[in-house]
């Protein structure tokens, strides 16, 4: 079976990670999507599951314009990414971006290492 990860559930997920730890982060670096997707990619190969990641420019406004009531590109010191819109909650984000998920992409979101990617 393949996995295909699409940015708005890799910044879904990265965004309730991070807000998990701290409620006002509500910014991902474009840098930082790409490092924990990859570390979530390499987790799951190494259970014997083959993903990839979509993160096009085409996918990012794609997610922008089907999520614009969720996501809006900004910058933070410098680096530019994926913010989360003032009224949106944690709480609607695992709504919305975990209710579907397989169990073992999952665990490949919430592990510990692949977690450490997003600086949290």
């Amino acid at each position: 079976m393949c996995v295909y990860i699409g940015i708005e559930d890799l910044a879904a997920n990265a965004l309730i990670e991070r807000m998990a730890n701290n409620a006002n982060n509500r910014f991902v670096s474009y840098k930082e999507l790409e490092d924990y997707g990859a570390e979530v990619v390499k987790f799951l190969n190494s259970k014997g599951e083959k993903a990839i990641l979509i993160l096009s420019r085409e996918s990012t406004n794609d997610m922008f314009r089907n999520y614009s009531d969720i996501f809006e590109e900004t910058s933070c010191s410098d680096s530019l990414g994926i913010g989360l819109k003032s009224e949106i909650t944690i709480n609607d984000l695992i709504n919305k971006f975990r209710g579907y998920l397989a169990f073992d992409v999952l665990l490949a979101f919430i592990n510990k290492q692949t977690v450490s990617k997003l600086g949290v």
